[in-house]
Formats: C-alpha cells, structure tokens, sequence
C-alpha cells in the first residue's frame, strides 16, 4: 500500500513539473565564418508544450544590413523525448561585403512573455588575391553561340519568296496594261448657258428649300454666296470662288463703277453672310429674306444682255447697203 502511494505521489509530482516546463528560444548556425558570397544557415528552434502558440519575429529580405536572406526554408516541427514540441524555422543567409555581423537577441511572443534568442555573430571574409601572381581573369571564357542554321535558311526562303512575288506581280502589271483596252476618259459636260441663267436656277432651288425657317443659317447664306461667287467667275471672269469677301469687292468695283447701288448691295449681302458663317451672327428671318433678294437683284442689274433681234437685222441691212 505505501508503495503503491510513492509512485501514485512521484506520478503526479512529474506531470505538475511538465506542465511547468517554460518555452525556450535557441538560434544556431552552421558557420560562423563565409567568404564573399558564400552560404550559411539560420536556424531558431523554439521547444515548447503542444497547446502554447509561439509567434517567430518576421523578416523582409535581411537579417541584419548587409546579411541577405537567399532562401526562407519550410517550417519544421518535431516531438522531442521529453514531450515538447520542438519548432524549427531556418534561413539561407549570405553576404558581398567582408564584415563581422553581428545579429542582436530575437524575440519570440509566448502569449504575454517574450522570449528572446541568444545572439550570433558571424564573420564574412573576402578572397584574397595575389596580383602579382595571378592575373585577375574571368571564371569562364567567353562562348561565341553557335550558328542557327535554320533559321538562316527560313529567312532566305523568305526574303527569296518575297522578292519572286515582287517580280511576278512586275510582270503581270505590265502585261495587263500593255493589253488592257484604252478607256475613254468621260470630260464633265460644261453647262454653256449664260451665267445669270444657271444663278437664277439655282438661286431658285435655294428660295425652294427656305433653309432659312429650318434653323440653318449658315447652310442657307453658305449656299447663297457660293451662286453669287460661281456667277461672278462666269460673268466677269474674276476668281470669285477662292476670294475673301474683301477680294472679291476689290476686285468688281472697276467693273460696277456707274452701278453704285448694285455694289452696296453686293457688300451688305457677302458682309451678312461672313457674319454668319464665321462670327455666329443670327439673322432675323427679314434679313435672311433680304439677302436671297440682294442676290436675285445683283445678277438682274449685272446680267449680260443679248442684243434685240430688230436692231441686229437693221444693222445687218445697214452694212449691206454699204
């Protein structure tokens, strides 16, 4: 009976020191001492109970400056003898720079406790190099890279395929049009009319449309100055057509000397329409009346009048008796 209490006491003794066991931080490494460029690794291994949650410090791409993480490795876990839980996190390092690092105490979180690691340090050396006996070389020699055959090939078939295209479609041009028969070129018919006969038809379409009750302005004086443009390039043999306005009076007053009126005319019609077209003047319906009025009056007061068929027989007699 009092045996049987000894091992039931020591039992319970071992469970409540289990329990009781703290979370432990280590941090090794495999090598204290690199050479430039060489690798090491980093490992912390927390030993804690299966129900603790240990949160590890996190690292962006250094351990401390100037020692570079190469590679974060998995996380490993383990179960001891004794029952713990041992948690191993490891880190590929390396440095360009001869230095001695050295890497401070880590904290690890244990719910309200933090625990820290032991600190490292960690020697980076670089290569020595005897100058005056050895020449600094490159590792490997250059390669020239080898020859693509065939892609040179494809770009000659190419290139030739391109350029017998060419001289095929030379030759069928010429072939085509040395054979092809010769087309009429069609003039455009000339309306031979007299000039204030093809203004007032049009200016009759224009009066027909009455653009000017549609809320279309421009359009209405644009078309209304292009007949009067078009009849005085007919009538006077003046480039109406590809002057201003200023041009086109400057041009005409020889020619409308004794005809005072019919010029002013002519001014106020082409000043409306410039404010119409350029300066977004609108008219009142009145003046957009007037103005078709003011182009029907010019090419009556300007058209070339035939001469009357009695006064050309009397002058024919006239001649003949003579």
């Amino acid at each position: 009976m009092k045996r049987f209490l000894v091992i039931a006491i020591t039992c319970v003794l071992t469970s409540g020191l289990l329990q009781a066991q703290p979370t432990t931080v280590s941090a090794t490494m495999d090598s204290t001492i690199l050479l430039v460029g060489e690798q090491t690794r980093l490992t912390f291994t927390v030993a804690q109970m299966r129900d603790r949650q240990v949160c590890a410090p996190v690292f962006s791409d250094t351990i401390v400056s100037g020692l570079e993480i190469v590679e974060r490795l998995p996380l490993d876990t383990q179960l001891a003898d004794d029952g713990l839980l041992l948690v191993s996190q490891s880190y590929v390092l390396t440095s360009f720079d001869s230095a001695l690092y050295f890497i401070d105490a880590q904290p690890f979180v244990d719910g309200a406790d933090t625990l820290y690691s032991n600190p490292l340090s960690l020697k980076v050396v670089s290569i020595p190099v005897d100058t005056a006996q050895h020449a600094i070389a490159d590792i490997k020699p250059v390669y020239a890279p080898p020859f693509d055959w065939p892609l040179f090939w494809l770009i000659v078939l190419i290139t030739l395929g391109v350029a017998a295209l060419a001289v095929i479609g030379f030759f069928v041009y010429r072939y085509v049009k040395r054979h092809a028969a010769p087309s009429a070129e069609v003039a455009e018919p000339q309306d031979l009319r007299p000039a204030h006969e093809i203004a007032l038809e049009r200016l009759d379409v224009i009066k027909a449309e009455k653009l000017w009750q549609q809320n279309r302005a421009k359009e209405y004086h644009t078309q209304l100055t292009d007949v009067v443009r078009d009849y005085i390039a007919r009538r006077f043999g003046i480039c109406a057509v590809e002057q201003t306005s200023a041009e086109i009076l400057a041009g005409i007053q020889p020619e409308l000397s004794g005809q005072k009126t019919v010029y002013a005319d002519l001014k106020t019609l082409l000043t409306t329409s410039d404010l119409v077209k350029f300066a977004k003047y609108k008219p009142l319906v009145s003046e957009d009346e007037k103005s078709l009025a003011l182009a029907y009056q010019f090419v009556e007061a300007t058209k070339e009048v035939a001469p009357d068929a009695d006064t050309q027989t009397v002058a024919e007699s006239s001649n003949e008796s003579k």
